[in-house]
């Protein structure tokens, strides 16, 4: 572990000390994603299709996908064994470990619980599942910001992670044109530490909507409607086989629903934060879909310089896209200084949105 610099305890700040992500070997372009999706598409149900008018629609070239039997804990590991060797932290420090993913391995044990066991964390380390999807990241910030604020723990290790590829059909272009398989690893800490990113978390906005459910949903994936033989043999000729469910999207009302909300979103996490518009730097907002990032940030005058999309060769990765477009912030050489602030927002699946506001 890096020297730590502590902090009086007049005053407890929690930080976003590190960043490290982790992408599957396999990607795909939107040349493959046609081809498979005029292989199983019944011949009745194909549109024309082109890579322009993919890119068009949500602004992406190219996304990755898992293994067939690679699981979202497997990218997770990867991801935080990465960020161990990259930022040379000792996985012994880790006080609590927070999993946040649409896909865990078992409905009991607790998925972060065998992490712990992969990772080589102490026997000493809490461990939680926190089934989310889109507002992912930033509920695991939150509650890593609780458990130290409270005096529970020093250092929190967030594992975002999801394999949303397995459970979107080739027919559904859309959707597969969309949605990318990824993991990230965040160390949230009640200190500062020398070479690492130290970002201040602020306060957090949140809000829900439950009457969205059928709006972006993965049928067949739990005990409502449970998947049967019929429902496995029907899609054995698929590669996965769909043996984890299908997700369903109704694209113009997630579309409507994020142009309604996230306005009002940035502007709530502003008031409550006491923060001005133009004292924002960066807005990193989830990285849904190119096209609708695009207009939102047309929609509330956002230059483009401080709106960053990274979408275009990642693809939606679910509760994985803020910290990976954080990270990518610093290699592609931004340069933050002291004193900027950005804004974090996620939205979607649920419904459910949340915000808060990082400071360097």
């Amino acid at each position: 572990m890096k020297r730590v610099v502590y902090l009086s305890s007049k005053k407890r700040l929690i930080y976003i000390n590190a960043i490290s992500y982790f992408f599957p070997e396999t990607s795909y372009n939107n040349t493959q994603i046609i081809e498979d999706y005029l292989k199983y598409s019944s011949p009745e149900d194909i549109k024309d299709v082109t890579e322009d008018s993919i890119f068009n629609q949500c602004g992406i070239r190219k996304r990755y996908a898992a293994e067939v039997e690679e699981t979202a804990k497997e990218l997770g590991n990867k991801s935080a064994k990465k960020f161990f060797d990259e930022w040379n932290v000792d996985p012994s420090t880790i006080d609590y470990i927070i999993f946040v993913s649409d896909a865990l391995d078992y409905k009991g044990p607790t998925t972060a619980c065998v992490m712990q066991y992969d990772l080589g964390l102490p026997e000493t380390c809490g461990a939680i599942d926190v089934l989310h999807g889109c507002t992912g990241y930033i509920y695991g910030l939150s509650l890593a910001k609780a458990l130290i604020f409270s005096g529970q723990c020093s250092n929190v290790l967030i594992v975002t992670a999801d394999t949303p590829s397995k459970v979107v059909h080739p027919e559904d272009i859309d959707l597969r044109a969309i949605f990318s398989d990824a993991g990230a690893t965040t160390l949230v800490s009640n200190q500062k530490i020398d070479g690492m990113l130290n970002y201040e978390i602020s306060d957090f906005i949140f809000g829900t909507d439950g009457k969205g459910e059928k709006n972006l949903y993965v049928d067949r994936s739990a005990t409502k409607n449970a998947a049967d033989v019929k429902w496995l043999q029907q899609h054995e000729h698929i590669p996965g086989g769909l043996r984890r469910g299908r997700m369903y999207m109704n694209s113009p009302q997630i579309f409507l629903f994020a142009l309604r909300k996230v306005p009002v979103l940035i502007e709530q996490v502003l008031e409550k934060n006491n923060v001005k518009f133009e004292e924002i730097d960066y807005f990193v907002l989830h990285q849904a879909n190119g096209q609708m990032l695009e207009f939102i940030r047309k929609r509330l005058k956002i230059p483009e310089e401080k709106f960053i999309i990274n979408i275009e060769n990642i693809g939606n990765t679910v509760s994985a896209t803020i910290p990976i477009a954080l990270k990518e912030m610093i290699e592609k050489g931004i340069e933050l200084k002291k004193g900027n602030k950005i804004l974090l927002g996620g939205f979607g699946i649920g419904y459910s949105w949340g915000a808060t506001i990082i400071t360097v």
